[in-house]
């Protein structure tokens, strides 16, 4: 009977020490995607260009994603402050998304995005890319304008980054335009 037990304890701890073997590959890859994210949080970063401070960018939290391509996202949202050159704030923009791409300098913000300038002009849209090196908005959603005597409506969108300078692509509804030949 000693030996029965005895073997049956045997087989049992071969069989368990069989059904734990890992893949030691699965083990390492699991590993590098656990390390190729770092986090950050209360994030307060200034942009510069020649020695000026462009933009100061605040967020709850960050996530570096290290994996080619390399990008951060801000996942709980963010605010941007535009600055001229004599550091007055000339546009805010706030998004709950946000992805910046380190290798092109881009930036994809969703969900709720605003920019209003120092004239207080209000732009809403859902999805809007902001390059930073051109120093310029672009967006392919619909998008409304809001000034103080009028909202625009459309599909598509180009501004400077200050959003002084903005054209709708595809203008919808109703809109005044202003007859040149009156002027004279």
């Amino acid at each position: 009977m000693k030996k029965i037990i005895t073997r049956l304890a045997f087989l049992w701890v071969l069989m368990a020490a069989a059904s734990c073997e890992n893949d030691m590959e699965a083990v390492m890859s699991l590993d590098k995607k656990a390390a190729a994210v770092e986090e950050g949080k209360n994030i307060n970063s200034l942009y510069s260009q020649d020695g000026h401070v462009k933009a100061n960018l605040t967020a709850p939290t960050m996530l570096r994603h290290l994996a080619n391509p390399i990008y951060v996202e801000f996942n709980n949202g963010l605010k941007v402050l535009f600055y001229n050159d004599t550091l007055s704030v000339e546009s805010t923009l706030t998004a709950r998304y946000g992805k910046y791409f380190e290798n092109d300098a881009n930036i994809f913000l969703k969900d709720h995005v605003v920019v209003i300038n120092k004239k207080g002009e209000r732009l809403d849209c859902e999805e809007l890319n902001w390059d930073s090196k051109k120093q310029q908005f672009i967006s392919n959603t619909p998008v409304r304008i809001s000034t103080e005597t009028d909202t625009l409506y459309g599909t598509g969108l180009i501004s400077n980054q200050d959003f002084t300078n903005y054209t709708i692509m595809h203008p919808t509804g109703p809109f005044v335009v202003q007859d040149t030949t009156m002027l004279d």
